[in-house]
């Protein structure tokens, strides 16, 4: 940097507040070097192995970075990192928990500012974009070295954090003498009551009304509570709390989302393969 870009004068190195800054002696505009943000996703498959990006551009061309890119202007951090992980792998992901904030420092962009979040995504059908060479799961105990240091802190970070289990809402809604079950579009694939994850600021009954109406165009009246499902192995991809609740379903039944096919089941034709803890809660739900 030679010339001000208020009036173009002649940038003078001054020692402003301590640091060695750009100054402008005709405007007297002082440059101020910040560290960039940099946004990074730790995501892990059912076998809490960890996803790693081996990198096609520079920095660390050829080595192996968790996915992690610049926060664009008018972003947040979290709308940046889940930008991020549908840019670069193709698939829509689900902010988890903030591991940590960390100092870092690149050939190329000089010195960062590194927010590490757990990110959680339902489908693994990756689809890698130019900035990616490959994608590949490693075991904790056999990751390659990393390109970035701060990557490194944030798997440490991580590993010393114990998780929180997951809440989720699963709804038994009631139609035509029978209760609705969807057949999984992503793994754990099967016939599956409709529900999913609760968002952020999200009651559980809202969460409930919010996932039938997506994924299967039904409004749901009537709703309550049924039972809370919270074995660490209902779900195999990691551990999760549901809140069931009962419903009844009104409109036009559609397939959508998450759900690849919708179909009503009666007590005895309930399908043979069923996602989860599924089968039990429906068998819960006509004997009790």
């Amino acid at each position: 940097m030679q010339y001000c870009t208020e009036c173009g004068g002649l940038l003078e190195k001054r020692q402003i507040d301590g640091y060695g800054r750009f100054f402008c002696p005709l405007c007297h505009k002082i440059y101020y070097q910040n560290p960039l943000p940099v946004v990074a996703a730790v995501i892990t498959n059912e076998n809490e192995q960890i996803l790693l990006t081996k990198r096609a551009i520079s920095p660390g061309k050829g080595e192996w970075a968790l996915l992690a890119g610049f926060v664009e202007i008018d972003e947040s951090p979290p709308q940046a990192i889940l930008r991020e992980v549908k840019e670069e792998i193709g698939v829509k992901g689900k902010l988890g928990k903030l591991i940590g904030v960390y100092e870092g420092k690149t050939r190329i962009y000089g010195p960062v500012i590194v927010i590490g979040y757990k990110v959680l995504v339902k489908e693994q059908n990756f689809s890698l974009s130019e900035e990616i060479e490959e994608i590949k799961f490693f075991s904790p105990g056999e990751l390659p070295p990393l390109a970035f240091s701060s990557h490194e802190e944030i798997l440490n970070d991580l590993w010393r954090i114990r998780p929180n289990p997951v809440p989720t809402v699963d709804v038994i809604v009631e139609r035509e003498g029978g209760v609705v079950l969807i057949k999984r579009k992503n793994p754990p694939y099967g016939w599956a009551l409709p529900g999913g994850f609760v968002e952020y600021r999200e009651s559980l009954e809202e969460a409930a009304r919010r996932e039938i109406k997506e994924e299967t165009n039904l409004q749901v009246k009537e709703l309550r509570q049924f039972h809370t499902y919270s074995d660490p192995a209902r779900d195999p991809r990691f551990h999760t709390i549901t809140t069931v609740f009962i419903g009844k379903g009104e409109g036009e039944p559609r397939a959508a989302d998450d759900a690849q096919e919708l179909k009503i089941f009666k007590k005895n034709t309930l399908p043979s393969h069923m996602a989860f803890d599924h089968k039990q809660i429906l068998e819960d739900y006509f004997n009790g």
